[in-house]
């Protein structure tokens, strides 16, 4: 089985406003993966519920084809539900959780503002989805999945059997792409995590020249 990983790309959430939707650079960014994508053979595409995900397929599918009834929205693997820090920059959320690392707090199974997810609870899902292929994809399957940086941490942790120590040593960043070589058995024998060459490779300066618009 091939497994495309695919972090959404960059979000209006670091300005504090419109969060859920792509930034002009995010735009940008959701094209190249498509163009990267384009020749990849894709069977089945999973995307997560919120706005900034669907938004980065949407421009990926203008240049890949697929069956409609083989894109599906799965809440299974959305982010992380941040409580009251969901409507707020991004960066709020995460110095918050600096300051309770500091205090000695469990973050583990701290929820956010008391209504969030924990991390525990993120890293069920993310097994739960797992299983989810298992059961329901075969050896030749080529499946992609759209979804977050700390769903995708999560996941990759569990699709490596590794434990969530091992999470401090890599990062998932806007638009990468992570892609995994699975056996019948679901086994990893191959992969590469947080690829993002093809966000130069496929350079719009470049896309503008071929169509006679010159370079600025």
């Amino acid at each position: 089985m091939k497994l495309y990983l695919v972090r959404h790309a960059q979000s209006l959430r670091n300005e504090g406003k419109e969060h859920d939707k792509l930034s002009e650079t995010g735009i940008e960014q959701s094209k190249r993966l498509g163009l990267f994508l384009k020749d990849k053979h894709i069977d089945y595409i999973y995307c997560s519920e919120y706005g900034r995900t669907k938004e980065t397929l949407n421009n990926i599918l203008k240049y890949i084809k697929i069956k409609k009834q083989n894109i599906k929205i799965k809440g299974t693997i959305n982010e992380q539900e941040q409580g009251v820090f969901k409507e707020k920059a991004e960066k709020e959320y995460f110095f918050h959780i600096l300051e309770l690392k500091d205090k000695g707090v469990d973050l583990y199974n701290y929820k956010p503002g008391g209504t969030g997810e924990s991390f525990f609870d993120v890293e069920k899902r993310a097994q739960e989805f797992l299983d989810f292929l298992k059961k329901n994809h075969k050896e030749n399957d080529h499946v992609l999945m759209i979804s977050h940086g700390m769903f995708l941490r999560f996941f990759i942790l569990r699709l490596l059997k590794l434990p969530n120590s091992e999470g401090r040593y890599f990062t998932i960043h806007n638009a990468s792409l992570s892609d995994f070589e699975l056996d019948k058995d679901f086994n990893v024998i191959d992969f590469e995590i947080d690829e993002f060459k093809h966000l130069l490779k496929y350079s719009s300066y470049k896309r503008a020249d071929k169509q006679g618009l010159g370079l600025v």
